[in-house]
């Protein structure tokens, strides 16, 4: 027995080194290094105080001297043509081991649609990059704060049918929530900008199609249409003509028109 003691100690010691000996090689690099501090980092807010803005964090290893790093923005449909980088390159000060790629808007910032949240995601490039912190995903959105607008008449012709609706308004912009829209739980969200054209991200309507599954609300799909120049303001009615699609295709373009009290 206390052989069988002793032969389990002396393999308990050769795993332990063996381990230690893996663990160095794969966490100590052999060169100076930069990384993004985090692979994935939400909850970022998109401000007139930060003019719209994101600030992604680098990090380095070595502090002796100035540096640079190159990084790469992968462009999606919600971020091309509205945001990018501010420059491809970062640099680090002497002695500095943080650093920063700037997120900026290309438009007028009213012309950012503030009912989404956007995703960033970014790649470091060169031979002074870090093999497994070469890659992070960022998320923004707009921090609104809402308060009752009052009631009005939702009209649908998807449904054929109309409803009372409690609407809310955000302080910060003009913003709208139709609370309960189609369903209880399902709020619609849209945007109204300086010349009252309206925009809002693809949401759930909580109908669900007994084929097709949920059925959501979405802008008209292409700029060249007829229908997407169509949502817009006029008075106190909001003209929110969109799409009612599913994962399987869409059921067309709708006039669904929210008519304040």
């Amino acid at each position: 027995m206390k052989h069988t003691y002793l032969i389990l100690i002396l393999l308990a010691m050769a795993l332990i080194s063996c381990d230690q000996e893996n663990m160095g090689t794969v966490y100590e690099p052999d060169a100076p290094y930069v990384a993004f501090s985090a692979p994935v980092v939400s909850g970022n807010i998109l401000s007139a105080e930060n003019e719209y803005s994101v600030k992604v964090q680098v990090v380095r290893s070595d502090l002796s001297s100035a540096a640079t790093a190159n990084v790469e923005l992968e462009m999606n449909d919600d971020i091309e043509g509205v945001f990018e980088l501010e420059s491809s390159s970062i640099t680090f000060d002497e002695g500095k081991g943080i650093a920063y790629a700037n997120i900026v808007p290309v438009v007028n910032p009213s012309l950012i649609d503030v009912t989404k949240t956007y995703e960033f995601s970014l790649t470091l490039v060169g031979d002074n990059v870090s093999e497994l912190y070469n890659e992070t995903t960022y998320r923004a959105s707009f921090s609104l704060t809402f308060k009752p607008f009052g009631t009005g008449v939702f009209s649908s012709e998807f449904f054929e049918n109309d409803w009372t609706v409690e609407v809310e308004k955000a302080e910060e912009a003009d913003v709208f929530k139709i609370l309960n829209c189609y369903a209880e739980g399902y709020h619609i969200t849209f945007s109204v900008d300086s010349e009252n054209n309206i925009r809002y991200s693809t949401q759930e309507t909580g109908y669900e199609d007994e084929d097709y599954g949920m059925v959501s609300l979405a802008m008209p799909d292409s700029e060249g249409s007829y229908y997407y120049s169509e949502p817009y303001r006029e008075d106190n009615s909001y003209f929110l003509i969109g799409r009612m699609i599913v994962d399987a295709g869409s059921f067309g373009h709708w006039y669904e028109v929210l008519t304040m009290n």
